[in-house]
């Protein structure tokens, strides 16, 4: 319980009762003495009392009361000398504190009622010794006895002569103890008693020192003891624990004055104590009582030397009555004080207004500052002195307004005598605006220089102990500035004055250099809301006033448009954006200003202002500065400031080692290089200090190259983006009578914060709303994100510089610079450091920038470089390999992977890049970091020690370029090429060497599978450019490339180096997309001057072939395409490679391209021309274990049914193939093999099918002759069935007879002697026509000869003596790829360059060929094979009636496969189907290429050519045409067909549009479209085209520009790759014929599967010519043959025995 409680019920002390006494305990914790007294006193004499008293005697206390009462009275006094005794005792300090009182009041009353003219000085020193004893401690219950002996002494003070000094000291004693307790205690009624005694002993105080007399008798030192009484009792109020902890968690500026109760002092209190006493005062206000009482009545009178001690201590005062101020206007009315608050302004007023003007202002300057020995007391005095010289301004611009209104309203208007009239103004305006004259005028430029240095020093001194108190000093200062501006505001369109504009201006800088120094507190960042005038404290929220968007229409916008910027970091995003759009509205950022470049410096030193986390002010700071450098780009004297402000800010700015920046000051700085490599050339530079090229290049070189800038390692670039806002930024428009806001102490919910990076765009994303404390010394406000009208780039250091390094060499070599020497240098300068940072640039985004950059370069026939933009991967063949390690849309991929802690990091800014891509992003991610980007699923890695960290993916396709170039990139450069194969001396050959080289060097050690990656997808298609690397060194670096990779992937070396694999990715995929790049260094065949490089090349093929599927579809196809180009190396492996493929052919998605490749090998006799029986078994097992896999009896086919159907079909086309490409002798050795390879694949089946069937016929055909599937007609077939040779008929019998699946027919002929023999077959037709020698040729006796026969056998006697031509026109063709220039003479010459040879009255019967039959053959051909051998071998036809419609039918089906393919040629510039259509020849290229694809025929007589529907007096007599034993192609040639006067070309579109293949010969120079040919059979299009874009002459013949053409197949949606192309091949002229007609075959053979199929979705069975035919025979040997019974076998495969013709014929 505290001691209040305590003393709560104990009476108070009955001074009027001097009888009796209650004993009590005066202080506790102390023993006193206590005194007994009787119930009755007796009554005694004052004799009595004093004898009673006087020593030795104890002292009793109601002697003492009783003595003091009779001394009251009118008895007679008793001596001094006898009283003093009693006196002394009573008096003692060691007496109790009741007989203290009662011995005081014994000399009050002695000294207050008698007559002491017989007293003595010494008598009256005496007793004053009594009371002024300084040993005796206060006490509440002898103060007052003791003053009043003290007064009754001296006489209330009348009698104080030689005791000034013991009276003022003991006064001041007393004053101070008691004054001790006020602070001590709370508000109680102790502390009334307290606070009157000090308000009574200093009243009396006071009174003496108004006496001049007595003043006089003081010293100098006394004079100033009295000052320092007082002026300390107001510090030691002020000092106070409590008042101390109240001005700093309270301060005045935050809580308003209020009265008679200070809120400081009642938030000090306990609860208990909530309700103070109406006359209680605060100690401070006692305090500051006194000493004003003391000014009252001394501070006229005290001498200038105190003012140094006096205005200090009302400084002191006032800071603790600072109440808030109103709006400075004429109108507003007095400011509410307390009343001590108002007697303190008053004295300081007089004392600043005064003849001591000079020395307060002095004084006051002096007082701004800290003082480091006290600094709690120093702030006291600061605000104070502040309040004060606030106060003085203000009149000051009350003044100036008040002339101002008068001047304007007395203008009004004038009489004719010139007096103004309605002049109606009020007193008290004429008063302030014309005062005193003696009245000091303050203002703001007086005190300038002092508030600044001042500002500077409490900044200085921040303390987070008194971090309330200096921004309470702050603020004040700030509201000068306040006054200053509303005083402008309130002017009304008066010119201000300019040292108050500077003043201003000073003081604002100054002030917010403490937002800037600090950051936050706390850890909560300082934030302004400009908008709403908001802010986290008062201090603040003044600042957030000043800078209020409503006062950038005042004359301060200059000011705080500049001071705004400096903290754009702390103000919200809609604010700063706000800012800047005015600045550029007022043109303040542009030329037209003489502030631009400091605005623009203001703002490149502030990074914030490109924050991602700020959109909208990063929006409106790059519109403007592109907007303004738009402008000054062409101005020299404008360019050339802002360039060289911006070089020097980035200079500086880069040494930071921010993370991201914007791409515009890059580009800007590019800009600058460029313009200036012009300038210097014409003028030498002069050594301002101003950048040159070089010096940029310079430093952009180092940026790109310097190991401490390397990028942030964990963001999403391509992909960043921001989201659209709902709205724009609004202005908002604030009030002009707002007054000072008054702010309350409340809690403030802060947004979460991020870390201030020292970059123009921060690289942090964080999307966390939750409230987090950073102690992050530059943490700032993070708001929530609204994004801009448009997503603006944000790009990492290295990567900005690399994108000026780009726009510096687009600059120079695109345009019209590419022509100046010092351009071109430039460009050849800028192209080494980009190579240089693909592999040097410890930046993986800069180095991914730079190759997305060099992959796009290309160069026309011309070697002219350009630069491939928004075509670049039209075809899609990069997005094909990109989605083989993930990384297109249609990929699985995440944007992300996550490691081993499976980390989520929330979005920037995609990206798309990508960046997005990630190139950002989020990407993103994202998501993006895209800047826009859909979502992706993420990949969670195994917990691996590698991947304890996200993985970060920085490209991705589509990919979003980070950089611009030239709109003139994409046209050939005129300055600078690739090779120079003239020589020239203008001509500047651009190092692609060195790029090439480079690229080598990535592929073999990059660490970054970001970058390897990026190089293994793109390289493929750039290298198909081989105008662009065939320079001498570049031939060099090839082969070294080759080599190189060869050997990496022989050893498994390749991919080793990369540091981390992402997710889903492993180092045999990097693999398989490099075969991508090595099949297309085929085409480079002329650079590997030695053989064994490809031999390596094909080994490297055949190693891939142990890969993944992807891998092993590659290599099929570079070994297709090596089957061509690198015979003797296929030669070579080619038994190897047959072995793999049998080893690996059981996964069915390899099945088309496995088949692919024996077709393209099959066709090419000179590559298995030493094939062993081995090495066809082989053939043969692959093509047939494919049946097996087909006729599955689970019908799991693992493929398409379309494309099982076609695997199907070319199987048993490899057979046919490869059949008849083993010699003659050798095939009955592979019908064993083959017959029971058929059998097993229709194992399980009743019987065997159709397809086998056709098989086995074809084999019983081919395996003892290569005769020809049908007869011609022959000179002896003519005559010897001449119908008019004697007038009878040709034929004398006929009968026809079914062997198995043949149906036989033999006739006798008119002819004497002569049979013919037809054999009806599925796989043709056969016929015999021969003589019966055992016939004579003439009639009995001798007559009637058979003259015929007898001419016919001489002349085939003389026939085989001689060598007889075939039916061939021209009987020796010559290569039309030969290089002899001199021909024999026995040699036909050249084709004509349109026409090429025609053959003419050919079949296929007459195909130049050695023909060999065995006798087998005709007995094969005559029997029942393939039935069985235990029945009937023969059946009769019994009714001949049907025979004739079977025949009729049978004859017209085909003995071979046909096919029709459409060719076109597209002209230079042709795009329409019109146009394309109506062309009638093409370029020798086209011309020669249709020479080698087949044999141009005349299309008149033709018998048994299949001529695809061609009338040759419709659509021309001439096609090209080609055939074999299995097949033949018709090629509907729309440049020999007439066009006439037909716009539409409509016959040529009846053929050439039913074509299901087209082969298009595309010169045109842009890429043709699939639908360019508008028909319903739009299905594969064989594309061929340059390598190299440019013009063609339709009659040029540069051989260089047609070594190699691209070749694509475009195919229809939903169709599946069935070609060994892939996405492109790059093919030689001279073999290009003979792979587009494999092609073309491969082609037509699947649309005729897909079609029959309905598109793949019906399940039906493709029935072949072959099959066609056997089914005719099968249907009529049922009609005229009854069903054969009792053959036995063992299941399929137990017809092997008989099926095996071998072992029988």
């Amino acid at each position: 319980m505290s001691r209040l409680n305590d003393d709560h019920n104990r009476p108070s002390r009955p001074r009027a009762n001097t009888s009796t006494f209650a004993p009590f305990i005066w202080r506790r914790g102390r023993q006193e003495v206590t005194v007994q007294t009787s119930a009755e006193p007796p009554i005694l004499s004052p004799e009595a009392l004093l004898e009673a008293l006087s020593p030795p005697a104890v002292p009793s206390l109601n002697h003492a009361k009783a003595l003091a009462h009779a001394l009251s009275g009118n008895a007679p006094k008793p001596r001094l000398a006898v009283i003093f005794p009693v006196v002394t005792v009573l008096c003692s300090s060691e007496a109790p504190s009741a007989l203290q009182a009662a011995g005081f009041d014994i000399l009050s009353a002695y000294w207050n009622n008698g007559d002491f003219l017989e007293v003595t000085t010494a008598d009256r020193l005496s007793c004053l010794s009594l009371v002024l004893n300084v040993k005796t401690t206060w006490n509440d219950d002898i103060w007052e006895p003791r003053f009043r002996a003290l007064t009754a002494v001296t006489r209330a003070g009348t009698e104080t002569v030689g005791l000034e000094r013991s009276l003022l000291r003991i006064l001041q004693a007393w004053i101070e103890a008691a004054f001790d307790g006020v602070l001590a205690y709370s508000p109680n009624e102790q502390h009334i008693e307290r606070q009157r005694s000090i308000e009574t002993i200093a009243s009396f105080h006071l009174a003496l020192v108004a006496k001049q007399d007595f003043v006089a008798r003081l010293s100098t030192d006394d004079v100033a003891g009295v000052l320092q009484l007082y002026g300390g009792l107001v510090d030691r109020a002020l000092a106070s624990p409590m008042v101390a902890l109240a001005f700093e968690l309270h301060s005045p500026l935050i809580s308003p004055a209020q009265f008679p109760q200070r809120l400081p002092f009642k938030h000090s209190r306990s609860p208990s104590t909530s309700s103070n006493p109406p006359s209680t005062k605060h100690p401070v206000d006692l305090a500051v009582e006194l000493f004003m009482n003391y000014l009252h009545i001394r501070l006229n009178a005290i001498a200038p030397d105190h003012l140094s001690t006096i205005v200090p201590y009302l400084f002191r005062a006032l800071s603790w009555y600072v109440s808030p101020l109103p709006r400075v206007s004429l109108s507003a009315t007095g400011p509410q004080q307390h009343p001590v608050e108002k007697r303190i302004a008053e004295v300081l007023d007089s004392l600043v207004t005064g003849s001591h003007a000079a020395s307060c202002a002095i004084i006051l300057k002096r007082n701004l500052f800290p003082d480091s020995t006290d600094t709690l007391k120093s702030m006291r005095t600061a605000l104070g002195a502040l309040r004060t010289l606030r106060t003085s301004i203000r009149r000051t611009l009350t003044t100036r307004l008040a002339r101002a209104y008068i001047n304007r309203t007395s203008s009004a208007a004038y009489t004719a005598s010139g007096a103004p009239v309605g002049i109606d103004l009020q007193h008290d305006l004429m008063e302030r605006a014309w005062s005193r004259d003696d009245v000091a005028v303050w203002g703001l430029p007086r005190f300038r220089n002092s508030l600044c240095r001042a500002t500077r020093a409490w900044i200085a001194t921040a303390d987070d102990q008194l971090h309330n108190s200096l921004e309470a000093i702050l603020k004040e200062i700030a509201n000068v500035v306040m006054d200053m501006t509303q005083a402008l505001e309130e002017a009304e369109g008066e010119d201000p004055d300019e040292d108050d504009l500077e003043g201003v201006s000073s003081l604002l800088t100054e002030l917010v250099a403490y937002i800037l120094s600090r950051r936050s507190f706390n850890g909560v960042p300082i934030s302004l809301d400009l908008a709403h005038g908001q802010a986290s404290s008062p201090f603040l929220t003044t600042i957030a006033a000043l800078l209020s968007p409503h006062l950038l229409a005042t004359p301060l916008y200059d000011i705080l448009a500049t001071i705004t910027i400096t903290i754009a970091p702390h103000i919200t995003d809609a604010d700063v954006a706000q800012l800047l759009t005015t600045m550029m509205e007022r043109q303040s950022l542009s030329p037209t200003s003489p502030k631009w470049l400091d605005h623009w410096r203001a703002i490149f030193i502030t990074p914030e202002l490109y924050s991602l986390r700020r959109p909208l002010s990063r929006y409106a700071c790059l519109e403007n500065l592109q907007s303004v450098w738009d402008f000054v780009k062409d101005i020299p004297m404008y360019r050339r400031p802002m360039a060289n402000l911006l070089y020097a800010v980035w200079k500086r700015y880069i040494k930071s080692k921010p993370e991201y920046t914007s791409d515009l000051p890059w580009r800007m700085l590019a800009d600058e290089a460029v313009q200036m490599a012009a300038a210097e050339a014409d003028t030498p530079p002069v050594d301002d200090g101003s950048p040159d090229s070089n010096s940029i290049v310079e430093l952009l070189e180092g940026v790109v190259l310097d190991s401490q800038i390397r990028g942030p390692q964990s963001a999403q670039e391509s992909a960043i983006t921001t989201p659209t806002p709902a709205s724009g930024v609004s202005s908002p428009t604030a009030s002009p009578q707002r007054p000072e806001p008054i702010v309350r102490e409340s809690e403030l919910t802060m947004p979460s914060v991020m870390s201030l990076l020292s970059s123009f765009t921060s690289g942090s994303s964080s999307r966390s709303q939750s409230q987090q404390v950073r102690t992050d010394s530059q943490s700032v406000l993070q708001e929530p994100i609204v994004g801009p009208p448009h997503d603006l780039p944000s790009v990492s250091m290295a990567v900005g510089a690399v994108i000026a390094l780009i726009s510096i060499f687009s600059q120079c070599t695109f345009t019209s610079l590419a022509l100046s020497d010092p351009h071109r240098t430039l460009a050849i300068r800028i192209f080494n450091i980009i190579v240089t940072a693909c592999s040097a640039s410890p930046c993986p985004r800069a180095r991914i920038c730079a190759l997305q950059f060099l992959m796009r370069l290309r160069v026309d026939r011309d070697h002219r470089l350009f630069y491939v933009s928004s075509n670049y991967d039209e075809k899609g063949n990069i997005g094909n390999l990109a989605s083989q390690i993930l990384r297109n849309q249609t990929s699985r991929a995440a944007e992300v992977y996550h490691g081993e802690e499976a980390e989520v990091r929330q979005a920037r800014p995609r990206h798309p890049q990508e960046r997005h891509g990630g190139p950002g992003r989020s990407a993103t991610h994202e998501s993006s970091r895209s800047r826009s980007r859909a979502p992706s699923s993420r990949i969670v890695s195994p917990p691996t020690p590698s991947r304890s960290t996200a993985y970060e993916i920085l490209w991705r396709l589509p990919e979003s370029l980070p950089f611009a170039v030239t709109a003139e990139a994409d046209t050939p450069s005129e300055g600078l090429s690739s090779y120079d194969p003239m020589v020239s001396e203008q001509a500047v050959v651009l190092p692609l060497s060195s790029y090439l080289a480079k690229l080598k060097d990535l592929l073999m050690g990059e660490k970054d599978w970001e970058v390897l990656s990026y190089v293994l997808c793109h390289l493929p298609t750039q290298l198909a450019n081989k105008h662009l690397f065939c320079g001498p060194k570049s031939r060099l670096v090839i082969a070294n490339l080759l080599a190189s990779l060869c050997s990496s992937i022989a050893e498994g070396r390749f991919g080793a180096t990369v540091s981390r694999w992402p997710e889903g990715v492993l180092p045999r995929d990097a693999q398989g997309l490099l075969y991508h790049t090595i099949t297309v260094l085929i085409s480079y065949k002329q650079c590997f001057k030695e053989p064994q490089l490809q031999h390596r090349l094909v080994e490297v093929f055949l190693a891939g072939l142990n890969g993944p599927p992807a891998t092993i579809k590659t290599c099929l196809h570079g070994l297709s395409l090596s089957a061509f180009e690198m015979q003797p190396s296929m030669t070579k492996h080619l038994p190897r490679i047959l072995e793999k493929l049998s080893q690996i052919m059981s996964n069915p998605a390899m099945a088309v391209h496995i088949i692919d490749f024996l077709s393209i090998v099959g066709s090419l006799p000179i590559l298995h021309a030493n094939f062993t029986d081995a090495d066809y078994k082989m053939v043969f097992g692959v093509a047939l274990q494919y049946l097996q896999h087909h006729n599955r009896s689970d019908g799991a086919v693992g493929i398409s049914w379309a494309l099982s159907q076609h695997v199907r079909i070319m199987s048993y086309y490899i057979v046919y193939l490869w059949f008849l490409a083993v010699k003659l002798p050798d095939r009955p050795r592979h019908i064993k093999y083959i017959t029971r390879q058929l059998l097993l694949a229709n194992d399980g089946k009743d019987e065997i099918d159709e397809p086998a069937e056709v098989c086995f016929d074809w084999l019983a055909r081919y395996t003892y002759a290569s005769a020809d599937p049908r007869p011609a007609t022959s000179m002896l077939s003519e005559i010897i069935t001449d119908d008019k040779a004697g007038g009878q008929d040709v034929e004398l019998a006929q009968k026809t007879w079914i062997y198995g699946n043949s149906v036989v027919t033999i006739r006798t002929l008119a002819r004497r002697g002569w049979i013919e023999v037809l054999s009806r077959r599925a796989s043709g037709l056969t016929k015999f026509l021969c003589r019966a020698e055992n016939v004579p040729l003439v009639t009995p006796g001798d007559v009637n000869p058979d003259m015929m026969s007898l001419s016919l056998g001489s002349v085939l006697e003389r026939a085989a003596e001689s060598d007889v031509s075939s039916g061939l026109t021209s009987v020796n063709k010559v290569s039309i790829f030969s290089n002899d220039s001199a021909l024999e003479e026995n040699q036909v010459p050249r084709p004509d360059p349109i026409t090429g040879y025609v053959w003419s009255g050919t079949a296929p019967s007459q195909r130049r060929k050695e023909v060999a039959i065995d006798p087998s053959y005709f007995a094969l051909q005559l029997s029942s094979y393939p039935d069985s051998k235990s029945v009937a071998v023969e059946r009769f036809v019994v009714d001949p009636a049907k025979l004739p419609s079977f025949f009729r039918t049978l004859d017209r089906m085909p003995v071979i496969d046909t096919h029709k393919v459409g060719i076109m040629y597209v002209a230079p510039g042709q795009t329409t189907e019109q146009e394309i259509l109506r062309n009638t020849h093409g370029s020798p290229a086209y011309t020669r290429f249709l020479e080698g694809l087949g044999r141009l025929i005349n299309l008149r007589g033709q018998l048994d050519v299949y001529a695809g529907g061609l009338d040759p007096d419709e659509d021309g007599e001439y096609a090209y045409a080609w055939w074999d034993d299995i097949g033949q192609i018709l090629y509907h040639t729309a440049t020999l067909m007439p066009s006439d006067n037909d716009e539409i070309s409509t016959n040529k579109k009846r053929h050439i549009g039913n074509d299901y293949v087209r082969i298009v010969w595309n010169d045109s120079g842009a890429p043709y479209r699939f639908d360019t040919l508008a028909t319903d059979f739009q299905f594969v299009n064989i594309v061929i085209e340059p390598h190299s874009r440019g013009a063609v002459a339709a009659f040029s013949n540069n051989v260089h520009e047609n070594e190699y053409f691209k070749l694509t197949v475009q195919r229809a949606p939903g169709m599946p790759e069935f070609t060994p192309v892939g996405d492109f091949k790059l093919i030689s002229a001279e073999q290009l014929p003979l792979l587009v007609r494999q092609l073309s075959l491969l082609s037509d053979w699947f649309i005729s599967v897909f079609q029959h199929t309905q598109q793949d979705t019906v399940k039906t069975e493709m029935t072949t010519n072959w099959r066609s035919r056997l089914q005719a025979i099968k249907r009529f040997r049922a009609q005229v043959v009854p069903p054969r019974s009792g053959e036995e076998t063992d299941g399929i495969v137990g017809q092997e025995a008989y099926r095996d013709f071998t072992t029988s014929y």
